[in-house]
């Protein structure tokens, strides 16, 4: 059988150890060469490197002036030009690797999202900046997802990145070849529980607009729009319970009492906040694969996924 290639995230090179920062070091983040890096293809980027800036280097750094931020260097040289170019080249490239997600450096003039020293005056007039880089590739490459090495450390944000990364790279696979509607239908089906703790309300409104489509080639750019973006919404402990209990509804039947009153209790202290949601979403799939509940059978929401990345095995805040 052949083999399925393995999903592509593109990193900061210094995450993976890779001494191109600006004083000759790195900031090796383990997650990501020991987690991520044995669950996915990892492309390595450094765009400061990639602009021609040395190793070491003078540090650079983000200015507002006029209402515009730019990117200069020690010597007030506005780099804000030939970053935007390479941007644009490392998007066509990321595009072309159909890279599914991305790990950037925080508090990096180049690659920050939103905890960069923004400058002006020569005073620093705020710490919620945006690197050019990172900025660029918002815009040129709006559905495959971003975090930073520090958010890979909050297990709700990690798992929603992650769970971003899975759907992308799966609703690429029914975007290849001929728009298929049987294929967009089960995609649906498999992913509508994941979409329902994001947005339950674009979960229902795409089951209606499923219902109604006819033409799998029309339906299928505006779907995928859609259900990208409502899972760009942060699901949260109560959305995720309500989930539990609808698939826990599946085993009502077949389980006998005891092990309902397990699989309750599993649900509740997740509710609680005493144990991850991979506790009850394990025992979910253990029973649905005992039982051979159809309905269960090719869930996405319990779907099994690489050991290494601890997925969903934190404890959520909220």
């Amino acid at each position: 059988m052949e083999q399925r290639p393995r999903v592509r995230i593109a990193v900061s090179g210094c995450l993976l150890g890779e001494e191109v920062r600006y004083d000759g070091g790195h900031r090796r983040s383990s997650y990501a060469t020991d987690a991520l890096g044995g669950a996915f293809e990892l492309v390595s980027e450094c765009p400061e490197v990639g602009i021609g800036l040395g190793v070491p280097r003078p540090k650079i750094r983000l200015a507002r002036s006029g209402g515009v931020t730019r990117l200069l260097d020690s010597r007030e040289k506005d780099l804000t030009p030939v970053m935007d170019d390479y941007a644009r080249q490392a998007a066509t490239r990321f595009a072309e690797a159909r890279v599914a997600g991305i790990v950037l450096k925080s508090r990096s003039p180049s690659c920050g999202m939103g905890d960069v020293k923004l400058h002006a005056g020569g005073a620093v007039i705020s710490e919620d900046g945006t690197g050019i880089f990172a900025s660029r590739l918002a815009a040129a490459l709006p559905e495959a997802p971003r975090i930073s090495e520090t958010d890979l450390e909050s297990p709700a944000r990690r798992d929603h990145w992650l769970t971003r990364v899975f759907a992308l790279a799966e609703i690429r696979e029914v975007s290849s070849g001929s728009p298929d509607a049987a294929r967009l239908y089960a995609f649906h089906a498999r992913w509508k529980m994941v979409l329902m703790a994001h947005s339950e309300r674009t979960a229902r409104r795409l089951g209606r607009f499923l219902a109604a489509t006819r033409d799998a080639r029309d339906a299928l750019p505006r779907y995928r729009e859609a259900f990208l973006a409502g899972l760009a919404e942060p699901a949260s402990v109560g959305t995720h319970h309500n989930v539990l209990l609808h698939l826990a509804g599946h085993l009502r039947r077949p389980l006998d009492p005891a092990a309902r009153e397990r699989l309750r209790r599993e649900i509740a202290a997740f509710l609680a906040r005493e144990v991850p949601l991979a506790t009850p979403v394990r025992s979910l799939s253990a029973w649905a694969a005992r039982l051979e509940v159809p309905s269960l059978g090719n869930q996405a929401y319990l779907a099994e996924r690489p050991k290494s990345l601890a997925y969903r095995e934190g404890i959520y805040p909220d």
